[in-house]
């Protein structure tokens, strides 16, 4: 039942994977160790610093305050850090490719400084080309998500502790990491599109080390209400055999929040079971959704009329695609039904935004409840937020409805509101407005001709 109900969950691109890379093992052969202990150790050493004065098996953290309890040793240790990654040039572990491999995951929220899971992404997605977005926050540089998930053009990588560079902008020590929470409690400061993101989807946490304090802070502040409150249908999934031992934490979750599943597993054997299930689910899959695909002729052409429509309404887009046609109107239809896992994804986004008007066709079919999460959905709200990039008064959204349903009570992007909605019963469109259509068209391409 669990396995089944968290790969029903990614179907609908419902979870966020948060992972905290410095759990997992990297290198190989007796090289091989946890991320995270292997810069410990490597960054102590070349620090000189007494053995005894560190735990046995010492972790980063434990290096830095070791470090800063000396006398007069300041050193910059993102720097040092910094140089060390660049030294080791660890090749992404396999787990993180795992995670890669499920193109359902387009949005992954790191809580460690590396780059390892943007590489991962890049070396499973893009055959090695730098594409994937990678965003990074800090205390004194907020930054946001480039645009609402549903309409994201690439798969993001954000980076909620900060990305290691010379300067202190990433968490390497519990000093750092209160900082960042204390940031996180700023509205002016906080990533609000990722948060809504976080706060409406399953969390999967891999392997997230966070001392219980910090652990129990970031749940609360992701969801954004009370973590006992009744009625939340969103849950949370903690991998890790650290998390599952750690006995405060679970008393915690298992008192007020006991929807939370915490797995004792290793995060390696999780992924590596995850991505294995999901592609026995999608054995046709060869390309994560957002993956950059080369040009083709099914895909949208630059200044065509693109139609976006639920597949239940296929026939009724389809007489409609056809009318406009037959009139001289170069046209976009989906009469393959792409779906969000198919490779042209990304190019019908684009040709959204090249598109010279955007027709949603509307029903009642849009309006049920159980279509919320539907693709189209995906293709309307990029819609909106490319008109509210135009000048007033530009005509862009066409909104036609083909049944009975009132168009000015019915549920759909802000800018569609303010459309002229067209009454196309079963498709069947009258007269003046396929000239209306005909006469915008031809006025988009005169202006693209004249520049």
């Amino acid at each position: 039942m669990f396995w089944s109900d968290l790969l029903a969950y990614l179907e609908e691109r419902r979870v966020v994977p948060i992972v905290d890379c410095g759990a997992l093992l990297v290198g190989s052969g007796p090289d091989v160790a946890a991320l995270d202990a292997r810069l410990a150790a490597q960054l102590a050493s070349r620090l000189r610093l007494d053995p005894r004065l560190l735990p046995t098996h010492p972790r980063i953290d434990d290096v830095v305050r070791c470090q800063r309890s000396l006398p007069g040793r300041r050193e910059n240790l993102y720097l040092r850090l910094h140089q060390l990654l660049k030294d080791l040039d660890l090749a992404p572990p396999q787990a993180l490719r795992d995670l890669a491999s499920i193109d359902a995951f387009d949005l992954v929220v790191c809580v460690s400084f590396d780059d390892l899971m943007a590489r991962a992404m890049d070396e499973v997605r893009h055959d090695g080309e730098p594409r994937t977005e990678v965003v990074a926050f800090a205390p004194n540089r907020s930054a946001d998500l480039a645009q609402p998930r549903a309409t994201a053009l690439r798969s993001t990588v954000y980076h909620l502790m900060g990305r290691i560079s010379s300067a202190p902008d990433s968490v390497i020590c519990d000093d750092d990491r209160l900082e960042f929470l204390h940031a996180l409690q700023d509205d002016a400061r906080r990533p609000q599109l990722l948060f809504d993101e976080l706060r409406d989807s399953h969390l999967l946490l891999l392997g997230c080390r966070l001392p219980d304090w910090a652990a129990r802070f970031f749940l609360r502040t992701a969801r954004g209400e009370r973590l006992s409150s009744p009625g939340s249908v969103c849950t949370e999934i903690i991998v890790g055999r650290e998390a599952a031992a750690d006995t405060s934490l679970v008393s915690f979750l298992n008192a007020f929040r006991p929807s939370a599943r915490l797995l004792a597993m290793d995060c390696e054997d999780f992924l590596a079971e995850l991505a294995r299930r999901w592609r026995d689910a999608h054995p046709s899959r060869e390309a994560p959704p957002l993956r950059e695909a080369a040009p083709d002729a099914r895909g949208p052409r630059d200044g065509a009329v693109f139609i976006s429509y639920s597949r239940h309404d296929r026939q009724a887009a389809a007489r409609l695609a056809d009318t406009l046609q037959a009139a001289g109107v170069d046209i976009w239809f989906d009469r393959d039904e792409l779906r969000p896992g198919d490779a042209w994804a990304l190019s019908i986004l684009r040709g959204i935004q090249n598109c010279s008007l955007f027709i949603p066709v509307v029903s009642q079919n849009t309006q049920r409840e159980d279509r919320s999460r539907a693709y189209f959905w995906r293709e309307w709200n990029m819609a909106d937020d490319l008109a509210l990039g135009m000048a007033p008064g530009e005509r862009f959204i066409v909104p036609v409805v083909i049944d009975e349903t009132d168009p000015y009570g019915a549920r759909v992007p802000l800018r569609f509101q303010g459309s002229n909605f067209t009454r196309a019963v079963a498709g069947e469109v009258p007269a003046g407005f396929v000239a209306e259509i005909v006469g915008m068209f031809d006025a988009y391409r005169r202006r693209v001709q004249h520049g």
